[in-house]
């Protein structure tokens, strides 16, 4: 497996993975949210927008892509929007692998990151390597579940 920077020629490749892991990892959350974001986030105008505003990367193996996430490197705090890795590459390492390479394209800078509330795994994931609560944000939507925004310090980060 190796982590890459993404291209425009992955936008359906990564549309693709949104599309293979937001039906599972969200079905807890109803058919309507998961609709909603796959229009939202994933449509190929919102994964190329990304390409442009984000540092997007891909897990591949020789059978193709595995996953993909990107980070927002414009502000102090460096902001993990996407951490998605499809359904059978899930405990392979692909997450931890792109999670590692993200901070690390973050520099000094420290890193947040957001998850839905109900994604027992997301937050397994993300404790387990060095995240800690920093907020819940209520959904816009009476129906659909909060938003919880965790972060690791630059001494987090640097190990200090």
């Amino acid at each position: 497996m190796k982590i890459r920077p993404a291209t425009h020629t992955d936008v359906k490749a990564i549309m693709t993975i949104g599309e293979r892991t937001w039906p599972q990892t969200y079905a807890f959350a109803g058919p309507d949210y998961i609709k909603h974001g796959l229009a939202t986030w994933w449509s190929a105008e919102a994964v190329e927008r990304s390409l442009h505003t984000t540092k997007v990367l891909i897990a591949e193996n020789d059978k193709g892509p595995l996953g993909t996430g990107n980070i927002d490197l414009r502000a102090e705090t460096a902001v993990i929007w996407k951490l998605y890795v499809v359904p059978e590459a899930q405990g392979t390492g692909a997450g931890s692998a792109l999670l590692t390479e993200l901070v690390r394209l973050a520099g000094s800078k420290p890193v947040q990151l957001e998850y839905t509330d109900g994604n027992t795994r997301a937050a397994r994931f993300y404790t387990a390597h060095g995240f800690t609560e920093l907020r819940r944000d209520p959904s816009d939507q009476p129906e659909w579940p909060d938003t919880v925004w965790l972060h690791k310090s630059i001494d987090d980060i640097s190990g200090r």
